[in-house]
């Protein structure tokens, strides 16, 4: 059964005149005759009892009607989703370490938000291993972390981007050159973040190798706080570039010895068993954007 047909149908009975009907929609009367024919041919039935010019509806042609004003409000509908992409309304629950929720994830909603006012967002903090733990457990459905490990088998990694790490120390901090051995290090005092970090954790791995016993003087777990202390000259810490995001207040120093051989990555993950909604796969196509 064709749509257009039908719609001709339809159109004939709102008018109730075939003449009627072929004006509006631009036909020859004889092609809305025909179209009338066709469909009374396809289904067995008449659906039109005709007295001279006159014509009037058949109970089996009322039931037509029935249906067709249906699918025509259904299609409409369908249609009318697909091309209001910014009216979807729905949530969305988004983890991430505060190292993210600092540096590029402000981005990321901001695009996000302009693209779709109606979602509602949650965002949720916490160490690596607590977001991975909120994904297993059906409280986030993604979440960014700061990472070294293969996510475990009920994990997927939807985005993965490597990231820098360093020591970093006051912008004017008295040292002849930023260049430095492994000795400079042994005189210095650190400013760290707490052991279950995962960049604190590589920083360990890297002290461990070089026979390298800290002296620190701080752990914390805000790597906004770290900035603002070795900024004012109180050690020197071990951060990802991205959390430093070209801060003036303090610069980088390079090792002359040969760097840590750890390598730590920005993941977006998902659980491998999530449902991927509309609102989800667009979040996932901005973060590809920003990911590049």
């Amino acid at each position: 059964m064709e749509n257009r047909n039908l719609y001709t149908f339809k159109r004939v009975c709102e008018l109730n005149s075939i003449t009627k009907a072929a004006e509006q929609l631009g036909y020859a009367q004889s092609t809305v005759t025909t179209q009338i024919k066709l469909l009374e041919n396809e289904l067995g039935v008449k659906l039109f009892e005709r007295y001279g010019n006159m014509i009037h509806i058949t109970d089996v042609g009322k039931k037509l009607l029935e249906y067709s004003n249906e699918i025509f409000r259904i299609t409409e509908r369908f249609l009318d989703e697909m091309n209001e992409e910014k009216d979807i309304s729905g949530s969305i629950r988004i983890a991430a370490v505060d190292s993210v929720c600092m540096t590029i994830l402000p981005n990321i909603l901001n695009q996000f938000i302009q693209a779709y006012p109606k979602v509602n967002i949650k965002i949720i903090s916490g160490t690596a291993n607590e977001l991975k733990h909120f994904l297993t457990n059906g409280l986030a459905d993604i979440a960014f972390v700061l990472d070294f490990n293969k996510p475990s088998d009920e994990l997927h990694s939807l985005l993965e981007k490597k990231v820098e790490l360093g020591f970093y120390i006051a912008a004017d901090a008295p040292l002849k050159s930023m260049d430095v051995c492994l000795e400079d290090l042994k005189k210095q005092r650190f400013v760290l973040t707490e052991s279950n970090c995962q960049y604190r954790k590589i920083v360990e791995s890297f002290f461990e190798r070089n026979g390298i016993e800290p002296d620190i003087l701080m752990e914390s777990s805000s790597t906004e706080a770290i900035i603002k202390i070795v900024a004012n000259g109180l050690g020197i810490t071990y951060l990802p570039e991205l959390v430093v995001n070209e801060n003036p207040r303090i610069k980088r120093l390079h090792l002359k010895d040969k760097e840590n051989e750890e390598k730590l990555f920005l993941k977006l993950l998902m659980h491998k068993n999530k449902w991927k909604s509309k609102i989800i796969n667009e979040f996932i196509r901005i973060c590809e954007v920003n990911f590049m």
